[in-house]
């Protein structure tokens, strides 16, 4: 019997002269956030592409505001924007084992954090308008940066109705985070 071959799966970046407008771009790495240290290049285009494919309605990002984002394009198209996307400088690779999983680059992840700071931002002010506190609840299984951002939004944003999910979210989260929201809840009080 012979060996298994235990070498990495090679990547091979493919632009072929694409270029990519600043939407294509803004799609691309919005629908990376999904992808990253989970996936590769593959998925991403899929996701993008709007591809029934078992693997991604099994981890339900067919509910993704991203999936089907570049849908009026190519599968092979939309695969040389991801690589152009890489060789650019905005997503790169590494190796998990043998696999090449996505990641976003420094220049990347500083387009898309404001982007997804805004969005827990809204989803947070979406539960305080329907009187849920779902996100309160999400907020504490977001990097730690991220909650800081979204706390320096509410605090120059919100006013009192916001206050009992802030509660919410302190009561389920560390010291340092509770210090932040106390710190937002007293400058929106004495706003208020």
């Amino acid at each position: 019997m012979g060996r298994r071959d235990r070498s990495r799966a090679p990547v091979y970046l493919d632009s072929a002269g694409t270029s990519v407008s600043q939407e294509e771009l803004a799609k691309i790495l919005h629908g990376a956030l999904n992808v990253v240290h989970g996936g590769g290049r593959s998925q991403l285009v899929r996701l993008l592409n709007g591809s029934r494919n078992k693997r991604l309605l099994e981890l339900g990002l067919d509910a993704d505001d991203s999936y089907g984002a570049l849908s009026h394009l190519t599968r092979d198209e939309i695969s040389h924007k991801v690589d152009w996307t890489i060789e650019q400088g905005y997503l790169d690779y590494y190796y998990e084992w043998r696999q090449p999983l996505l990641m976003y680059t420094e220049r990347g992840w500083e387009l898309e954090r404001p982007v997804v700071v805004e969005n827990y931002y809204e989803e947070f002010c979406g539960d305080v308008k329907d009187g849920e506190f779902r996100m309160a609840q999400r907020m504490t299984d977001i990097k730690y940066d991220i909650q800081l951002d979204v706390i320096d939004l509410i605090t120059q944003r919100c006013d009192e109705r916001c206050l009992a999910h802030l509660d919410s979210w302190s009561s389920q989260t560390t010291k340092r985070i509770r210090k932040k929201i106390a710190w937002a809840k007293s400058a929106i009080s004495e706003r208020g």
